[in-house]
């Protein structure tokens, strides 16, 4: 049976800032995909989505983290 997702916060990291928003003002829900997230802070944020491409997704049981991919090395 899937679980049904009670994640309401998306925590972006972009540009060097770090900003908190309810998904539903992205009009989104926690199951929706990493597509869908960053299609919708592109929006939100007025830029193209492509410059979110390098960003990863992390879901956790408190929100859903969109930052940079960390590189190490």
């Amino acid at each position: 049976m899937a679980q049904q997702s009670s994640v309401t916060i998306l925590h972006l990291r972009y540009n060097g800032r770090s900003e908190e928003l309810p998904l539903a003002e992205l009009g989104l829900n926690g199951q929706a995909s990493d597509a869908e997230i960053k299609e919708a802070l592109a929006q939100h944020l007025d830029i193209a989505s492509e410059r979110l491409a390098s960003h990863v997704v992390v879901r956790t049981r408190q929100a859903i983290v969109v930052r940079p991919e960390a590189l190490y090395g």
